[in-house]
């Protein structure tokens, strides 16, 4: 039996080249994924190959540090709003303090890039980018985590990035006096989705959009098995989760699909007939802990 590892970001424990390499066996083959949120560039890297850069930028509060991007081969610049603007190594979340800006200033120095993949995804911020310098970008693809809509990105994802009640209308507000355009995706990343809309990037679902460019389907040849699989599985994760999406594609394909989860929420039920089995447990499922490499 041959097995195709491929979970995204068992969050707050393992990313998603941990993750695989952790459920993988040996002889399994692994392609870590992302749907645009923590890991984006990791699973990139696994699967594309590419240079590993630096460039100085701001976090949510102001502080400059190095952040890393990934130029892949074709010289693609590909960019993680996590790693610039993400919620991970904050001592203190306030959405109504915390800026976008720093994610701006890191494409203002990519705009020479023959094209731009950006993750979208895990940011600290609901402010739609109001900060960003102009910006002319090259050709852009948004790779975004969630299909929520502009007006409704403080409402959903504000409580998590730290809003009190009180907040929301002073958050929902302030987006929608920025003028930006509503639809699909345009709330991702606080808003985010919306400004690069208006800035000419297309916005796509983040989980598809990863399977295409990682040739998943290519990458299933001869296999007659998958292993996915993320921290929660509940009601959401029938919402364009990843592991769901993964699903969904390799029974198509008439491949059996195992899940792997940390935790079970509301609704988990209907999201596991997805599968044909599922198991939970934070410590992923006890097996070799070199796995197979990314690329096999």
């Amino acid at each position: 039996m041959t097995r195709l590892v491929c979970p995204t970001a068992f969050k707050g424990t393992f990313s998603p080249l941990q993750a695989a390499r952790r459920l993988a066996r040996p002889g399994d083959s692994i392609l870590p994924l992302s749907d645009g949120g923590d890991g984006f560039l990791e699973c990139l890297h696994a699967g594309l190959g590419g240079s590993w850069r630096e460039a100085r930028a701001e976090d949510p509060f102001g502080r400059a540090r190095a952040v890393p991007w990934l130029e892949l081969p074709d010289g693609t610049a590909c960019v993680e709003c996590a790693k610039v603007v993400g919620l991970a190594g904050l001592e203190v979340l306030d959405p109504l303090r915390a800026s976008s800006r720093g994610l701006g200033q890191l494409l203002a120095q990519l705009e020479g890039a023959p094209s731009l993949w950006i993750g979208l995804g895990g940011s600290a911020t609901v402010d739609g980018g109001r900060d960003w310098p102009p910006l002319r970008l090259p050709p852009t693809r948004a790779f975004c985590d969630v299909r929520t809509r502009l007006e409704d990105a403080a409402r959903i994802f504000g409580p998590q990035k730290g809003a009190r009640p009180e907040d929301i209308p002073l958050l929902e507000a302030r987006l929608l006096g920025l003028g930006l355009p509503s639809g699909p995706r345009t709330g991702a990343a606080g808003g985010l989705g919306a400004r690069l809309a208006i800035l000419g990037a297309g916005l796509e679902d983040g989980a598809e959009a990863m399977l295409e460019v990682l040739h998943f389907d290519a990458r299933l040849g001869g296999c007659t098995e998958v292993l996915t699989g993320e921290g929660r599985l509940d009601a959401s994760s029938l919402e364009g989760k990843l592991p769901v999406a993964v699903a969904r594609r390799a029974r198509s394909l008439g491949v059996r699909v195992l899940g792997h989860f940390g935790s079970r929420g509301e609704g988990w039920e209907d999201a596991a007939s997805e599968f044909d089995h599922v198991s939970f447990g934070l410590e992923p499922l006890p097996t070799d802990r070199g796995g197979g490499a990314a690329g096999e």
